[in-house]
């Protein structure tokens, strides 16, 4: 570790023992959380009615921080690790309460966009496009999202048109020939609204491969997106809504060739890919709102191709078809509000690469969940699920969740358990190439997990703390063996406890915390790779004057154990990579009501550290902007 690394520690621990002494009480400060969230049962409720663990991430906070990635977001909620392989465009993936990367769930306005072949979502060129807010909802959660949400779900909200007509564009340059720009107009009429809005990134970037480690040649990155996002209200009863986002990725990386001196080299690997997710929906209400009817169908496509100097040129196709049904009966009886949820979803998913014709799983999912509100400060969910699977075993899921609110006190307690299941992926079916066969014989992955935790605001209600302790277990986890995979016997379990607070003492001072202590183990008794012990984010959020706004965030990840691999015999090995801690500073001003400046330095102490064996992380880069809204 470098002379930065060990300053930096040392300036984060005093920050983290002030934000836990006295931060919680009058330091640190907090957000204003929006008023309802969809994710935790798929019918809009208060944060506080949730039994599951929900951690909302505002647009405002993105502006504060001048977010631009919004993996960099999710670096900020409790229970998330982000792992980047490089710079911008670089492969990017979440580790989600201990559970694999391809075991979380990922959604855009609730459509999902995990890799229809079954792997993980790449954050990679997820740009922060007109976000209103993210919404990472921990614990298992199949039965209301299927499969993939073992550790959880991450569902990214965009905005919608507000006013008659608005616009904004943003402009901004930086280190490494980095240049940005977005912006986006829509209106906004009695029966309608519409958005239309794009960004564009392009930079010469920093070598993927550490550079202490001998590697010198840039990788830079191309990055487009669009997005559309519409509705149309004919009646007062009924809503048509169209969402479609195309998104277009041009990245160089290096080669990862083995060993742990010297694991990744510079080479003059390129990627192209290419995302478009389209959804259409109907939502119709009777009885006077007390009965709604949500008919959905969906279309995401991934198009890749790789060129290397080190490998044959390669390319994939994949892509998901989805219809489904959501019926919620609201109903007032017995001195108690009760909300009865149905759910119908039949998904195919389909891939095709250099290496094989196009091979295909369908399910379908058909599942039930029971609201409860009683005296509104008892809240109870249970919900059963089973899915039907035309290629291995149908699975059973289930899940139950309370919180109680004591008012008098400003406390609530939450609490979760339930099961999940991870279907393997195209590729572990069905191979990849002549070098690795797939197993048609492998079963879904399962999950059995709790949470359970304490929330508490004090000075009347400026500080928020919660505590949650939970314990997440696998069986049936799907590993490599020689050239195939297999589901291994025994467990994988994580468990530990996420601390987050919030705080707004005063008009100028605000904040957040967060904490997550993690101990992961596989069937072997062995800690899983890239899951640090300990992990911390603090942001301080500061506003002087009216026009002016200063945002420091510090975020500081303890040491983990990756994988290396030896070239000539192909064994694997651990390596533990060393902690590291990262400062960002922002700072903004409003010229008016319609002009912006704005200005941050990424990786203030220039700290030397890598997410991903062999590959660099983010290197200190100043950048300059401006914004204009009408």
């Amino acid at each position: 570790m470098n002379s930065c690394c060990i300053v930096s520690s040392r300036l984060f621990r005093p920050l983290i023992a002030l934000g836990l002494a006295t931060g919680l009480t009058a330091a640190v400060a907090q957000e204003d959380l929006p008023e309802l969230v969809v994710t935790a049962t798929r019918v809009p409720i208060p944060p506080e009615q949730s039994g599951s663990a929900i951690t909302v991430i505002t647009a405002d906070q993105l502006e504060q921080r001048q977010i631009r990635s919004i993996a960099d977001a999710l670096r900020d909620a409790p229970g998330v690790t982000v792992s980047r392989s490089g710079n911008f465009g670089a492969l990017t993936e979440i580790y989600l309460r201990g559970a694999e990367t391809n075991q979380t769930l990922v959604l855009i306005d609730g459509v999902e966009v995990n890799n229809p072949d079954g792997g993980p979502f790449d954050f990679n060129n997820l740009l922060d496009l007109e976000v209103e807010r993210l919404e990472v909802l921990r614990g298992p959660q199949s039965v209301l999202w299927g499969s993939s949400a073992i550790g959880g779900v991450v569902n990214i909200v965009t905005k919608s048109a507000e006013r008659p007509l608005q616009g904004s564009v943003r402009l901004e340059g930086g280190s490494f020939n980095t240049w940005q720009t977005s912006g986006g107009i829509g209106g906004r009429g009695e029966r309608y609204d519409a958005m239309l809005s794009g960004a564009w990134l392009r930079t010469d970037g920093w070598s993927a491969g550490s550079e202490w480690r001998g590697n010198r040649e840039d990788d830079g990155a191309r990055i487009g997106a669009l997005l559309f996002k519409g509705s149309l209200r004919p009646r007062d009863d009924l809503e048509l809504t169209l969402i479609e986002r195309y998104t277009d990725n041009r990245s160089e990386f290096d080669a990862f060739f083995g060993g742990d001196q010297r694991p990744v080299v510079d080479s003059g690997d390129r990627i192209h890919n290419r995302q478009n997710l389209l959804r259409l929906q109907g939502k119709l209400s009777l009885l006077g709102g007390a009965w709604e009817h949500l008919l959905g169908i969906a279309r995401y496509d991934i198009d890749s191709e790789i060129d290397s100097d080190t490998l044959d040129p390669f390319s994939s196709d994949s892509y998901s078809n989805q219809i489904d049904y959501q019926s919620n009966y609201f109903l007032n009886a017995a001195g108690a509000k009760h909300t009865f949820t149905v759910l119908v979803k039949d998904k195919k998913d389909e891939a095709q690469n250099s290496y094989f014709a196009t091979n295909a799983v369908r399910n379908t999912g058909v599942a039930f969940q029971y609201g409860l509100d009683l005296d509104e400060r008892l809240f109870l969910t249970a919900g059963l699920r089973h899915d039907f699977n035309d290629r291995f075993d149908d699975t059973n899921t289930y899940r139950l969740t309370a919180a109680y609110l004591w008012p008098d006190i400003g406390g609530r307690l939450h609490a979760s358990y339930g099961t999940a299941v991870k279907n393997p992926t195209l590729t572990e079916l069905f191979g990849f190439s002549g070098d690795f066969q797939g197993n048609p014989n492998l079963q879904p992955e399962e999950s059995r997990g709790f949470d359970i935790g304490w929330e508490q605001t004090l000075f009347d209600r400026r500080v928020k703390l919660d505590v949650t302790a939970f314990d997440n277990r696998i069986d049936n986890i799907i590993v490599g063996a020689g050239r195939t995979v297999i589901n291994l016997p025994g467990e994988s379990r994580a468990r530990g406890i996420e601390v987050s607070a919030s705080a707004e003492l005063t008009p100028e001072w605000s904040g957040t915390l967060a904490y997550t202590y993690t101990d992961t183990e596989d069937a072997e008794g062995q800690e899983l790779r890239r899951r640090p012990r300990h992990a911390a984010s603090l942001s301080l959020n500061y506003r002087p004057t009216d026009p002016l706004n200063l945002n420091l965030t510090v975020r500081h990840n303890g040491s983990f154990v990756d994988t290396a691999f030896d070239s000539n015999t192909f064994e694997t090995y651990p390596v533990r990579l060393d902690g590291f801690t990262v400062v960002n500073l922002a700072a903004n001003y409003q010229l008016d009501d319609r002009w912006q400046l704005f200005g941050r330095v990424e990786n203030l102490l220039d700290e030397r550290y890598e997410e991903v064996l062999g590959y660099s992380g983010t290197e200190r880069g100043i950048y300059l902007g401006a914004r204009y809204r009408f």
